[in-house]
């Protein structure tokens, strides 16, 4: 792997850990069509999707806790949220991250746009409104099985892909009502804890390069610390647009792929 090609998976896991520490997501959603697609159409070597997959897994479990270490100092984190949700979706990307040894790159394609495309769907549900935005995180109230039994599910995808926590953000604000920035603190540390554990099952599996890995967890460390500085720049809506719009290009690209 020549130095260009190391240099440029630097600089595309600083992209993932900015928008992690900005929008509350592990970041895989972005990094997943970043190391995919960006490489080959700079002319360098081509990755696969089980070896991003792998990468992205080990980037998103630091910049989660880089970032979901900041916003917890702020206040943005609702521990019964992070508590259900986090041992949920670990369980689930345990089995994920071991499963996916044996599945096929297209499947694993087409399982990523069959997620986003729901998010996609859901964020047209009401937002929560101007009072309960203001909430704090102790009086917020939550249901924890039907949280607990949807971030299992949500786990599997994520120990699959190394990507799927980008799900829990709108999840929580559109389906749960959770505010905004509450949701994006505590949708860090849900994704550290269940990347976490399917890094530990990709692994156990010999599926990690520690080389490619640590060059791209370098730059999504620094990232976090960035995006979750500028988290406060913004207001509630804006960052509710910026996760929508971001989304809706990803699914676009990938659904491309998956039909072209």
């Amino acid at each position: 792997m020549n130095v260009e090609t190391l240099a440029t998976l630097a600089a595309l896991g600083g992209c993932g850990g900015f928008a992690a520490g900005l929008l509350g997501f592990g970041g895989g959603v972005v990094m997943f069509p970043l190391l995919f697609y960006v490489p080959p159409a700079l002319g360098l070597a081509r990755l696969d999707a089980k070896t991003v997959a792998a990468i992205v897994v080990s980037q998103v479990f630091f910049s989660t806790l880089v970032g979901g270490t900041a916003h917890w100092r702020h206040g943005r984190v609702h521990r019964r949220i992070t508590l259900a949700g986090g041992l949920a979706s670990a369980a689930g990307s345990f089995c994920g991250g071991i499963i996916s040894k044996w599945v096929s790159e297209w499947t694993l394609l087409f399982i990523f746009g069959v997620v986003i495309l729901g998010v996609a769907t859901m964020m047209f549900l009401p937002a929560p409104s101007v009072e309960r935005e203001l909430l704090p995180p102790g009086k917020v109230n939550v249901p924890t099985l039907p949280l607990a039994a949807i971030a299992c599910v949500t786990g599997v995808v994520v120990g699959l892909l190394g990507a799927g926590n980008f799900v829990f953000v709108p999840l929580l604000i559109y389906v749960f009502q959770v505010p905004t920035r509450i949701a994006i603190g505590s949708s860090l540390f849900i994704a550290m804890v269940n990347t976490l554990s399917g890094f530990l099952g990709k692994l156990l599996t010999g599926q990690i390069s520690l080389l490619l890995s640590l060059i791209v967890i370098s730059g999504a460390a620094l990232g976090a610390l960035a995006g979750e500085r500028t988290h406060g720049f913004f207001s509630p809506r804006a960052l509710r647009y910026l996760y929508a719009g971001m989304v809706g290009i990803i699914m676009v690209r990938v659904w491309i792929s998956l039909l072209v």
